[in-house]
């Protein structure tokens, strides 16, 4: 993200990543708010028309969002005016990273009507990016870094484990995937239990220095 915001102008931008469910986790930031990522969790993923889930299988590695497309799909228009626009944000692009036919990792851009809409330029420039980067070590495989406990874990596990890495609490966890509060516990303890962890807080530091390991 540091090499995109050097050259170009941004408002704010994340990075994250896609299970296989295609559902998003492991948020990121740069320059934005953690209030507007937990408006998200709550309620805005299930419109984002740029949600990983949107995309049809190896057919895009961008797409961008405006005032004037918002409204093409469905929610479109309800996310860009009470979740983009109170952030100052009027154009987006999503950036979507693939192996094989799977999206494993996004990024979303944003800009402010100031800063102006993406260019053709900048267009060109992210989807060489996005091709680069895919096929390198980064993101080849964004569940394997060496960290060993990871690879043994079920995709449930790996989708929870991600959760608790961002300090997370279990009974959001089930509120977000819907699963009672004693589902959550147990997989914890056998996350934990693989990951070599002592605690909880330990868990967490291993996780944090992960992401920056990958990120940097």
């Amino acid at each position: 993200m540091g090499v995109v915001a050097s050259v170009m102008p941004l408002s704010g931008c994340c990075f994250y990543r896609v299970n296989d469910g295609r559902h998003v986790m492991d948020h990121q930031l740069f320059n934005l708010s953690p209030y507007w990522e937990q408006r998200y969790y709550h309620h805005f993923w299930r419109i984002d028309p740029l949600h990983p889930r949107r995309v049809t299988a190896g057919t895009s590695r961008l797409r961008m969002l405006s005032r004037e497309n918002a409204g093409r799909d469905e929610g479109g228009t309800e996310y860009f005016e009470q979740f983009l626009q109170p952030q100052n944000t009027s154009f987006q692009t999503e950036l979507y990273f693939w192996t094989g036919s799977r999206i494993v990792a996004g990024a979303s851009l944003l800009r402010s009507d100031a800063q102006g809409a993406f260019t053709e330029q900048n267009a060109s420039f992210l989807d060489k990016l996005v091709e680069f980067t895919a096929s390198s070590c980064i993101i080849d495989d964004c569940n394997s870094t060496g960290w060993n406990g990871l690879q043994t874990m079920t995709p449930r596990e790996r989708e929870i484990a991600y959760l608790v890495g961002e300090a997370i609490c279990n009974k959001e966890i089930g509120r977000r995937l819907n699963i009672e509060l004693p589902t959550v516990k147990a997989h914890v303890s056998r996350i934990l239990a693989k990951t070599g962890a002592s605690s909880r807080a330990e868990f967490i530091k291993k996780m944090q220095s992960r992401q920056l390991d990958v990120v940097s």
